[in-house]
C-alpha cells in the first residue's frame, strides 16, 4: 500500500475552460488516501472530482460502503468551508510516499497530465485558516 496526498488548486483566473500554463492556482483542499502502489493519478483525480461535486445527500446514502465515510466526511468539510465545485481548468497534485508528485489539469473530459505549473500558493488546510472559516460561517475563497 501506498499513502497518496492530493492537492486540490482552485484556478483563480477562470471557470470552466481548460488550465493554461502560467494561470494564477490556489491550494484549497487536501487529502490523503492509502491506496495499493499501483493506482493511477487519474483515479485519484476522478474520485475527487466526484465527491467535491456530488450532491451531500447521495454520499450519505453510501457511507457504508468502500471508502463512503472518507468521502462523505471530505465532502462535507469542503461545502462547510464554503468552496466551489471542482471545475475545468482546476489543477490536482498527487504526490506518492516515494515523493514523486503527478499534476493533473481538469478537462472537459477527464485529465491532462502537465508540468508542475509556475504560478502556486497558499496552503491547504492550515488549522488557522479552517478556524477562522468555521467562526465565519465558511466564506469561500
Amino acid at each position: 500500500m501506498t499513502l497518496f496526498e492530493t492537492i486540490v488548486y482552485h484556478n483563480n483566473e477562470t471557470l470552466f475552460i481548460p488550465y493554461k500554463d502560467g494561470q494564477r492556482l490556489t491550494a484549497a483542499m487536501s487529502h490523503w488516501r492509502d491506496l495499493p502502489a499501483a493506482t493511477q493519478p487519474e483515479t485519484l483525480a476522478e474520485w475527487a472530482f466526484h465527491i467535491y461535486n456530488a450532491d451531500l445527500e447521495q454520499l450519505e446514502r453510501e457511507r457504508s460502503g468502500p471508502d463512503g465515510e472518507l468521502a462523505f466526511l471530505n465532502a462535507y468539510v469542503y461545502r462547510l468551508l464554503g468552496l466551489r465545485s471542482l471545475s475545468v481548468g482546476d489543477v490536482l497534485a498527487v504526490t506518492a510516499d516515494t515523493g514523486r508528485t503527478r499534476w493533473l489539469a481538469c478537462e472537459t473530459l477527464g485529465w491532462r497530465r502537465m508540468t508542475p505549473p509556475p504560478n502556486t500558493s497558499g496552503r491547504p488546510l492550515p488549522a488557522q485558516q479552517v478556524c477562522a472559516r468555521l467562526r465565519v460561517g465558511g466564506t469561500g475563497r
